[in-house]
C-alpha cells in the first residue's frame, strides 16, 4: 500500500521514547507523504497535471494530525488525478483539504482570498508536470508584486486582533494558533516570503533563535498529538506530565521551553508584523515600548526606571519585562520568574507574566471601584502609590525557589529595598506584604471573619493601617489577575468585611466593646422608622456579638422582619447582593439545618458558596447562605419558587432529599465527573477559641457540601460557620464545628473517626454516581 510508510510513521508508537521530534519529524512525514502521493499518482502521469503541496505540507511541517492540504493544478479536468490520489488519502481518515485548478484559476482564487494566497506561497511540486508548475510559479510572481500589500496589511490585522484577544501570555498556550505559536511565525514569513518572491530573490533563512524556538513547537506539537493521538493544538497541564516525557523533559522545563520559543516568536512577529514606522498604530507603538525598557535618562536612579515602568505598566509583549543590564542590577531574581510555569493549575499565566499583571491590576485598582471593592477608596489613603506598585510586582517573588514562596519571597524582598536604597520602614513594609499576601484571601475564605478573634489576628499580623491596606489592594489585584476561578463577586466581598473589619479594630485601637456599641448605636438609628428601637435592640441582645459585627443594619431589619412572618415557623427569603444571590432562612433551632438545606439546593442545582448561621437565645435559628447557579445559567423565578417551597419541606422531614438528589445526578451525568483530586480532612483546634475547624479538600462535585455536612451531622456536630473556597475544580470547605455538648472534636480517636466518616462520605457520593 502506497500510504502505508506514511501512515505508520504518523502513528509509530516508539517516538515516545524520543526527543527528536521537531523539524526533522516533520520533514521525514512530509517525505513520506510524498513517495506516497508520487507512487499513487504515477498511474495517472501525464502533461497537464500537477500535484502541488499547499500550506504545512508545503513547508514540510507536517504534524501528526495537521490536516493536508494538495492542489491538482491541471490545464484541463482531470477527474482521475482524484480517483488515483485523493481517494486512498480520504479512505485513511486523515483530513484532507483539495483543490483542482488551472493556473488562471489558482491565481484568481490568491486575488480573491488571503488564506488562499498564503497557502500559494507555500507551494512545492511533489509529482507531475514540472513545466506546467513553473508557469504557476511565473504567474504566482505576478499575483504576488500585485497583492502583497494587501496581504500584509491582512495579516498585521489578524496579528493585532490575535494580540488584543490574548494580551497575555497563557500558561496553557495553544501550540498552532495562540499567540507567539506556529501561525504568527509564519504570518511573519509569508511578509517576507512575498516580498522575496516579488523580488525574484530566496527567502533567508530563520534566525538560529528563531529556528530553535520554531523546532521547540514542532517537537511540543507532535508530541502532543502522539499522546493524544488527535489534532489538539491546545498543551493543558493534564498533558504536561506526559509530553514531557515524551521529549525526554521534566514538566517545568518543557513548558518553560515553550513559552520562551513563543516569546521569541512573538518579537519577530511584532517586529514583521507591527505597522511601518510611518503609520504606527498606538497599539502596536505601545507593544514595542513596552517590549524594550531602556536607559536612556542617564539621571534616572535604576530604582526610578522600575518604578516609572509600574506606573505606566500594561499588556505588551509576552515577555512583560525583557532583560536589560539596570534591571538585572537592581532586580536579579526577576531571572528565575522568566517563563516559569505556576504548579497551580488556576493560573490563566507563567509566574512572571502574572506578576505584571498584577501590576496592572493594582493600577486599575487604584481608580476603579469593580466588584463594590472600595478599592479606591483604600488606595486614596496611601501617602504614594510606587510602593503598592512594587509590592504587586514582588508578591511572588519567591517562587521557583525551595520552601514557601511567601517565606522565601519576604527575605529577597527585603533584599531587593536594601539594594534599591529602600528605608528601613519601607523595606520592612515591602518584606511583610510580601509574606503576608495571601492572609486576607485565605483567612476570609475559610475562616469565620465574624469571629473577633481572627478579625483581631488578621489587625495584628498587618500592624498598622498603611500596611492592611496595601496588604488588600495586593490581594485584590493578585486574585484579579489569577483569573476567574480564583476572583469572584462573592470573595471580593469576602475580603472586603474582613479588611474593613480589621481596619476598624486597628482605628479603635482594638477595643471591642467601642466597636459593638457604635455599631448597636448605628443599627438603631439606620431602622428608625422602619423598626421600633426597642425590638432591634432586644434582638440584638439574644443574638452573639459575632452577628451585629458581621451584619449590616439593613440586613438586621430584614431578619427581625422575616422573623416576624415566620410566626414560629419557617421561612425563607431571597435577594440580591451586588451579583450575588442570597437566600436567608429564619427557623426554628435543630441539628442538622444546613445539611438539610445543602441537600435541598443541591437537587435544584443551586450551589452553596458559603454561608453563616447565628441563633437567638430564644432559639430562633438565622441562616444566611449565598449562592450561585450550579449550570451556570442564572437562576429563575420559577426555580427560586420550588426552593422556597422545598426548604420548609426539607426542615420538616417531608422532602425526599437522597431520592431527588440521585435523580438530579442522573440527569446531569455528562457534567458530574470530578477532577482527580484526592479528598483529604483537616481538624484544626488552634484557629478557634470555641470550635474545632474541619477543612475539606475535594474534587468539587454536585452534592458535596450536602454529603459533607450530613456527615457531620451523622456525629452530633453542630456547625456554627460554613466556607466553601471553589478554584477551578478543587474546593476547599471549611466548617466550625462542635459537639451538641459545647465540646470540640479534640481526642485524637474522635479526629480520625471524624476523618473517615467524611471521606468515606464523599466516596460514596460517587459510588452512587458510578452506580
Amino acid at each position: 500500500m502506497a500510504l502505508g510508510p506514511f501512515m505508520e510513521a504518523r502513528t509509530e508508537q516508539s517516538v515516545r521514547a524520543s526527543a527528536s521530534l521537531g523539524r526533522a519529524a516533520s520533514e521525514s512525514l512530509s517525505d513520506y507523504l510524498d513517495h506516497a502521493v508520487q507512487e499513487l499518482s504515477a498511474s495517472v502521469a501525464r502533461t497537464g497535471l500537477a500535484f502541488v503541496a499547499l500550506g504545512s505540507y508545503g513547508r514540510r511541517e507536517l504534524c501528526r494530525h495537521s490536516d493536508i492540504d494538495i492542489m491538482l493544478l491541471a490545464s484541463r479536468e482531470f477527474s482521475d488525478g482524484v480517483h488515483a490520489v485523493l481517494y486512498p488519502l480520504w479512505d485513511t481518515g486523515v483530513k484532507v483539504g483539495h483543490s483542482v485548478r488551472t493556473v488562471e484559476q489558482a491565481v484568481e482564487s490568491g486575488r480573491a482570498n488571503v488564506e488562499t494566497l498564503t497557502s500559494l506561497l507555500d507551494a512545492r511540486l511533489v509529482s507531475g508536470d514540472a513545466e506546467l508548475f513553473e508557469r504557476f510559479i511565473q504567474a504566482r510572481r505576478k499575483l504576488v508584486s500585485r497583492e502583497r500589500k494587501h496581504m500584509a496589511a491582512d495579516l498585521r490585522q489578524r496579528y493585532a486582533a490575535l494580540c488584543a484577544a490574548e494580551p497575555w501570555q497563557l500558561g496553557e498556550p495553544d501550540l498552532k494558533n495562540g499567540r507567539g505559536a506556529l501561525r504568527s511565525l509564519q504570518s511573519a514569513r509569508w511578509i517576507e516570503q512575498a516580498d522575496a518572491i516579488a523580488d525574484g530573490e530566496d527567502l533567508a533563512p530563520l534566525s538560529p533563535a528563531l529556528s530553535k524556538a520554531y523546532d521547540t513547537l514542532l517537537r511540543a506539537r507532535n508530541a502532543l498529538h502522539a499522546l493524544t493521538d488527535r489534532p489538539n493544538d491546545r498543551l493543558l497541564g493534564a498533558y504536561l506530565g506526559e509530553v514531557a516525557t515524551i521529549l525526554g523533559s521534566d514538566r517545568q522545563r518543557c513548558m518553560r521551553e515553550v513559552l520562551e520559543a513563543m516569546r521569541v516568536v512573538d518579537a519577530e512577529a511584532m517586529r514583521v508584523l507591527g505597522p511601518q514606522e510611518s503609520s504606527a498604530s498606538s497599539f502596536f507603538g505601545f507593544l514595542r515600548g513596552r517590549a524594550k525598557p531602556t536607559d536612556a535618562d542617564e539621571d534616572m536612579t535604576e530604582l526610578e526606571r522600575l518604578r516609572a515602568l509600574l506606573r505606566t505598566a500594561e499588556a505588551g509583549g509576552l515577555d512583560p519585562l525583557p532583560r536589560t543590564p539596570w534591571l538585572d542590577r537592581l532586580l536579579p531574581e526577576w531571572d528565575v520568574l522568566r517563563s516559569l510555569p505556576h504548579i497551580a493549575p488556576f493560573h490563566l499565566h507563567p509566574v512572571d507574566v502574572h506578576a505584571w499583571r498584577t501590576v496592572v491590576e493594582a493600577r486599575r485598582a487604584i481608580v476603579e471601584d469593580l466588584e463594590q471593592t472600595a478599592t479606591p477608596l483604600a488606595a486614596s489613603e496611601l501617602p504614594d502609590h510606587d510602593e503598592l506598585l512594587l509590592c504587586a510586582l514582588l508578591h511572588d517573588i519567591g517562587k521557583g525557589h525551595e520552601g514557601d514562596h511567601s517565606t522565601v519571597g519576604a527575605v529577597i524582598a527585603e533584599r531587593f529595598a536594601a539594594r534599591a536604597g529602600l528605608g528601613a520602614e519601607a523595606q520592612q513594609r515591602l518584606s511583610d506584604v510580601v509574606e503576608h499576601h495571601l492572609v486576607l484571601p485565605t483567612v476570609a475564605t475559610r475562616r469565620d471573619i465574624a469571629d473577633e478573634r481572627v478579625v483581631r489576628e488578621v489587625a495584628e499580623m498587618a500592624g498598622d493601617a498603611r500596611t492592611l491596606r496595601l496588604l488588600y489592594l495586593v490581594a485584590v489585584a493578585d486574585a484579579r489577575a489569577s483569573g476567574p476561578d480564583v476572583w469572584s463577586a462573592w470573595k471580593a466581598q469576602l475580603m472586603r468585611t474582613l479588611y474593613l473589619r480589621a481596619l476598624n479594630y486597628l482605628e479603635a485601637e482594638g477595643d471591642p466593646e467601642n466597636a459593638l456599641e457604635r455599631l448597636t448605636l448605628e443599627s438603631v438609628e439606620a431602622l428608625a422608622g422602619r423598626i421600633e428601637h426597642g425590638a432591634v435592640e432586644q434582638h440584638l441582645r439574644v443574638l452573639p456579638a459575632s452577628y451585629l459585627l458581621s451584619t449590616s443594619p439593613e440586613e438586621i431589619g430584614d431578619h427581625i422582619e422575616l422573623i416576624e412572618r415566620a410566626s414560629g415557623g419557617t421561612a425563607v427569603d431571597h435577594d440580591k447582593v451586588g451579583d450575588l444571590d442570597r437566600l436567608t432562612i429564619v427557623t426554628a433551632d435543630r441539628p442538622g439545618i444546613l445539611s438539610l438545606v445543602a441537600g435541598t439546593l443541591a437537587v435544584h442545582n443551586v450551589a452553596v458558596l458559603g454561608g453563616s448561621a447565628f441563633t437567638r437565645d430564644d432559639g430562633i435559628a438565622i441562616e444566611v447562605m449565598y449562592v450561585a447557579d450550579g449550570l451556570a445559567h442564572g437562576i429563575d423565578e420559577r426555580r427560586w419558587a420550588r426552593v422556597a417551597e422545598a426548604v420548609p419541606q426539607a426542615l420538616a422531614g417531608t422532602f425526599p432529599i437522597d431520592e431527588r438528589l440521585a435523580e438530579t445526578r442522573s440527569a446531569y451525568a455528562s457534567m458530574m465527573q470530578p477532577a482527580p483530586i484526592a479528598t483529604t480532612v483537616a481538624v484544626d483546634n488552634v484557629g478557634s477559641d470555641l470550635y474545632s475547624i474541619v477543612e475539606v479538600t475535594a474534587a468539587d462535585r454536585l452534592g458535596l457540601l450536602y454529603a459533607i455536612t450530613h456527615a457531620l451531622h451523622s456525629l452530633s456536630l453542630d456547625i456554627h460557620v460554613a466556607k466553601v473556597d471553589t478554584i477551578g475544580r478543587e474546593v476547599v470547605d471549611a466548617f466550625y464545628v462542635r459537639r451538641e455538648n459545647g465540646r470540640r472534636v479534640e481526642a485524637p480517636d474522635e479526629i480520625e473517626r471524624l476523618r473517615q466518616r467524611v471521606t468515606e462520605a464523599v466516596r460514596a457520593l460517587d459510588a452512587d454516581f458510578a452506580g
